[in-house]
């Protein structure tokens, strides 16, 4: 556990350093188009850019250290079939994660963050790509792959789905950071391949941003219950409940026992 908290402050001091980097490029930059200096204005252009280098920062760091030197293991194709269960699974499971968010109704410390991030295209690749591919590579990759080593896989994806929560350090994003955590970090026990958690996490964050392209009035309060009617909501949270769990117990008699594949490509490699 001391090796995964000293990586994760690591990740969120290189994520300073990206944005350190950057600042004084964007004030420069700021200067010569407009004559000075507007923090909102710079906030939102620094955004996009200091995301995009704290992953190049973090991927470096991970890479001289030997986290990736085995990463091609992980990201070997997969059946169709196991990608299809995936999906259905993790597709269902976003729409009740919805539901769980707006019933709760936490603070969104992020909100600002995440609307700068799509103002400009860097800021949209690292939220719909950039920030999955990476996330993923860490959180189950690298810190779900060392919590399999020392505990019971059941205790590995709920600590690895907590450390995936808390790092957000946003309230709005716990609940569904926690579930899609542990979610991930399930489909990586049993298949030992990050591109489940990689597609999912992309589409996701896709999805993510275009409601809040295609529907800006959900950032002033509105939910989905608003946008779909509350018999169209209803429905559509009932069948994402059949789906999820229908496609869970499918993908749990399709995968492999996980506990068989923990060390089998680590032992190949």
């Amino acid at each position: 556990m001391k090796t995964i908290i000293k990586l994760i402050l690591i990740y969120y001091a290189l994520q300073i350093l990206a944005s350190l980097a950057v600042t004084p490029f964007v004030m420069i930059y700021q200067y010569c188009t407009v004559g000075t200096f507007e923090p909102e204005a710079a906030q939102a252009i620094i955004t996009g850019p200091s995301f995009a280098l704290s992953f190049v920062f973090i991927a470096f760091y991970l890479w001289k250290k030997g986290y990736l030197d085995d990463l091609r293991l992980f990201l070997l194709p997969l059946p169709a079939k196991w990608l299809v269960g995936s999906l259905l699974a993790g597709g269902s499971l976003v729409l009740l994660e919805i539901y769980l968010a707006e019933w709760l109704d936490f603070p969104n410390w992020s909100e600002s963050s995440l609307t700068s991030l799509q103002m400009n295209g860097l800021g949209l690749l690292s939220l719909v790509l950039l920030g999955p591919i990476m996330e993923e590579v860490f959180h189950r990759g690298i810190v779900t792959r060392l919590l399999l080593r020392k505990y019971h896989p059941w205790k590995a994806i709920a600590v690895s789905g907590l450390i995936f929560a808390i790092v957000h350090l946003n309230p709005a994003q716990f609940v569904p950071a926690f579930t899609s955590g542990m979610f991930y970090a399930w489909l990586y026990y049993r298949t030992r391949s990050l591109w489940p958690g990689i597609v999912l996490h992309v589409l996701n964050n896709g999805f993510a941003a275009f409601m809040m392209q295609a529907y800006p009035e959900i950032e002033e309060n509105a939910t989905l219950m608003d946008l779909m009617g509350q018999t169209g909501y209803v429905a559509a949270l009932i069948g994402a409940a059949v789906i999820f769990i229908g496609s869970v117990w499918v993908l749990n008699r399709m995968l492999p026992a996980g506990a068989s594949l923990i060390n089998k490509k680590e032992e190949e490699a």
